[in-house]
């Protein structure tokens, strides 16, 4: 069975559709690109509601302890002119490599809060402009590991396209609504800097540049997103900051974030240390603060120019020292030789 793309809106979109309606974008599968779709994209989404309505929640947010079960309500709204039979189920999240926040493909297997919910329906018939009210459930294990877990409830379009090889191919299309669940228990907001590497970029004659790398891991239980600081300092203390680096994303616990950043106008001093410095920032509610995380690499920044001037004066010095020996050689005058005595026999 041909395996269907696991998602079909812009990064970021389940961020959004939990308040409002959205076009779903196609996706096709990586090995055939689709070059036609049989139908437009339909426009739909889904959101919190009451058992008798959308209601204005941005997400569905929960505390709770282990053993603990919700009962809650998803509004799915239809908002094309033809009826829609969308798939609804929900599932595990994770950042995306540029730090978005997205959820598993409906064939990978959630392990986490999403294995905890069930929908009423994994099918729902909605027909041209309405919306079905679809009842579902959060059973949190009693094992379930203190901190924050995050998921989502998404609706999805299954559709058949054409890709350029004349194939049929399934595409799903669909959107969702995050869900963010906080056990119960020991709170611990930490972040982490792994990785750390920095390279000089040299340039023959003034200042260049500092690559440096990292990448920033969500260690705690916790979502946590950052304010960060590149600095590139020379062996007396001047520093350099890298200009405008933006804030990190949120990152949900266990996930990861990679950052690269150009640290410009950077004196080639011979040794250079990166220093990164991050304040992790938490999201709302009460929670211990997370402490401050630092880290440091040393990279060799030749000058170039000082030591090919150095070589020079050092080339000049030998010179000025040979010459004077030739000419002192010239002018001291060679010892007349010594008159032979005879002896008598």
């Amino acid at each position: 069975m041909t395996r269907i793309w696991r998602r079909a809106v812009l990064p970021g979109l389940l961020a959004l559709l939990a308040t409002t309606l959205v076009p779903a974008a196609a996706k096709a599968q990586p090995q055939a690109r689709v070059a036609a779709v049989a139908a437009a994209p339909a426009t739909y989404g889904v959101r919190p509601a009451t058992a008798q309505a959308p209601d204005n929640r941005p997400n569905f947010s929960y505390s709770a302890t282990p053993g603990a079960v919700v009962v809650d309500y998803v509004a799915v709204s239809n908002v094309s002119n033809d009826p829609l039979s969308l798939k609804l189920y929900p599932n595990d999240a994770f950042n995306t490599p540029d730090g978005g926040f997205d959820l598993l493909a409906s064939s990978a297997k959630s392990v986490d809060v999403g294995s905890w919910v069930t929908v009423e329906t994994g099918q729902v018939e909605i027909p041209g402009r309405s919306t079905k009210i679809v009842p579902f459930r959060l059973a949190i294990p009693q094992n379930a590991t203190p901190g924050d877990h995050v998921g989502g409830i998404v609706a999805a379009l299954v559709t058949e396209a054409t890709n350029a090889d004349g194939q049929k191919v399934a595409v799903e299309q669909r959107v969702g609504a995050r869900v963010y669940l906080r056990v119960s228990g020991d709170l611990l907001p930490k972040l982490s800097i792994d990785e750390l590497t920095a390279d000089y970029e040299h340039a023959l004659f003034g200042r260049g540049d500092t690559v440096v790398e990292y990448t920033v891991r969500n260690t705690g239980n916790v979502r946590l997103g950052g304010k960060q600081k590149v600095t590139v300092e020379t062996p007396w203390g001047s520093g350099t900051a890298a200009p405008n680096l933006p804030d990190l994303p949120e990152l949900l616990p266990g996930n990861s974030f990679r950052v690269r950043t150009v640290v410009p106008g950077v004196l080639p001093a011979g040794w250079l240390d990166a220093l990164v410095h991050i304040d992790p920032v938490a999201a709302p509610g009460p929670q211990p603060r997370a402490v401050a995380v630092d880290a440091s690499v040393t990279v060799v920044a030749v000058p170039w120019l000082v030591l090919i001037l150095l070589l020079l004066v050092v080339a000049l010095v030998l010179f000025l020292l040979w010459r004077r020996r030739r000419r002192r050689a010239r002018t001291t005058p060679e010892p007349e030789p010594m008159p032979e005595v005879e002896h008598a026999v």
